[in-house]
């Protein structure tokens, strides 16, 4: 599965009539790493996880931004060379990938803009069912993790589906909730979609590398008062076993926690941490 970050300023300085510039290796803001956190968290449920760099498909860099064409375009590389690697071997991601990943089961988990991707990419693979599809990383998604996701016009397919809000985004605030009245208006939906707002969460710190540059993007309010919210680690390590146990449950079939329950009443703390839940599907 690819673990994926947002759009954020990558950090490398301004070039010639104020331009861009990109890459810049030794300077760049790296992303990809401020997730590692998630991607650990999953390799120890048994989840193979990547976690590219996607500097490329939101920097101005290489002229006006372009992400819809790029993103897709790196995500799909990637996911190709995990295919590969896992055919014939390579050691290219310093561990042994050959014969250990099920190309079939393939989850995707997209912070904010990278959310809106996400199921666009989803919707694109829909139809991609072919074993050749398939054994070349092309395959349908099975899953989706939207944590604090943009919506822009993207419709959610029926997958299952886990969308994370946090109650202090000072970035794309409530924007994801878009997704869960488009599932409850959806009348041959089948598979659940579960939406979760993180009391005291920001948008930003879900992302060490966003923590570690002071990105805190909470919005104002009593609330939201720094002695009220949630640091970045606790946000890290409540993600941590959120996205841990929805992979789980979605690409390997482990017991549902309670907030992933048709039916169960909906609880308001999760993993210690206080939430409102909603459900459709």
């Amino acid at each position: 599965m690819a673990v994926l970050h947002g759009r954020n300023e990558t950090g490398c300085p301004v070039g010639m009539l104020d331009s861009d510039t990109w890459p810049c290796f030794r300077r760049e803001n790296r992303y990809d790493l401020g997730l590692r956190h998630v991607v650990s968290a999953l390799a120890k449920r048994g989840i193979v996880a990547v976690a590219p760099g996607l500097g490329g498909a939101f920097t101005a860099g290489w002229g006006e931004p372009n992400d819809p064409d790029r993103w897709p375009k790196m995500v799909n590389r990637t996911l190709g060379q995990v295919a590969r690697e896992a055919a014939t071997g390579g050691g290219r991601f310093g561990v042994p990938l050959e014969g250990r990943v099920d190309l079939s089961r393939l989850g995707l988990l997209g912070h904010s803009l990278s959310g809106h991707h996400s199921v666009r990419s989803a919707r694109r693979r829909a139809g991609n069912d072919s074993l050749g599809d398939i054994a070349r990383g092309r395959g349908p998604v099975s899953s989706l993790f939207l944590l604090t996701p943009v919506a822009q016009g993207a419709v959610l397919p029926d997958l299952p589906t886990a969308i994370v809000l946090a109650s202090c985004d000072g970035d794309t605030g409530p924007m994801g909730r878009t997704y869960l009245r488009q599932a409850r208006r959806q009348e041959d939906r089948r598979r659940l979609v579960a939406l979760s707002r993180l009391e005291g969460a920001n948008h930003n710190f879900f992302n060490r590398t966003l923590a570690r540059l002071g990105a805190d993007d909470s919005i104002g309010g009593p609330r939201c008062r720094r002695p009220r919210r949630l640091s970045a680690r606790a946000q890290q390590r409540w993600l941590d076993r959120a996205a841990a146990d929805f992979f789980a449950t979605t690409l390997r079939g482990a017991r549902r926690p309670a907030w992933l329950r048709r039916g169960a009443r909906p609880p308001t703390r999760v993993y210690g941490r206080r939430v409102l839940v909603r459900r459709a599907g």
